[in-house]
């Protein structure tokens, strides 16, 4: 099992907060140094605090020593762009998979993935452009003479989520 974990952070980190405070804070006035103070409080406050876990379950995998590579979207514009918020992958096992995605905000994703039995790094495809090692969609979408539809792959992650898990079969 691999856990994969996503997090926003911002370019002005904490120790590099304190480390500014307290080097500059002799030469700013108490007025400047509650001003800097306030900014990154609210900083802290308007960030998104809530977060949840996706946990994808893949079965039906085969005995091929690979690697399944897994990619999470935001939206249907990166999706359909190829722009992934975070991607990984996991060493292929018989039977079942599972990739997790911890502190995923609120929002509507996808998930796509291929198991790369060959090993080079991509998803391979026959003469007809058709894949030649398995493949899969998150809530178990299937293609249907042609690429998958956002909407049935699309799946929300809410505030008050824990775990959203999503159960999907590879395609061979």
């Amino acid at each position: 099992m691999t856990r994969l974990t996503t997090k926003l952070t911002g370019t002005f980190t904490h120790n590099a907060a304190t480390q500014f405070t307290q080097t500059n804070s002799s030469n700013m006035s108490k007025s400047s140094l509650l001003a800097v103070s306030l900014l990154f409080a609210s900083m802290w406050v308007n960030s998104p605090t809530f977060a949840a876990d996706i946990k994808l379950e893949i079965t039906e995998v085969n005995a091929q020593q690979s690697k399944i590579y897994v990619q999470l979207f935001n939206g249907e514009d990166n999706y359909l762009n190829g722009n992934a918020l975070t991607a990984t992958y996991i060493q292929a096992k018989v039977g079942l998979n599972i990739v997790f995605f911890n502190d995923v905000p609120a929002g509507e994703y996808a998930v796509r993935f291929f198991q790369d039995e060959n090993n080079n790094g991509t998803l391979d495809t026959n003469l007809f452009g058709l894949p030649s090692e398995g493949y899969g969609f998150s809530n178990n979408a299937k293609p249907n003479y042609g690429p998958v539809v956002y909407q049935d792959v699309a799946f929300t992650i809410t505030e008050d989520s824990s775990t959203q898990i999503n159960h999907t079969q590879i395609i061979y």
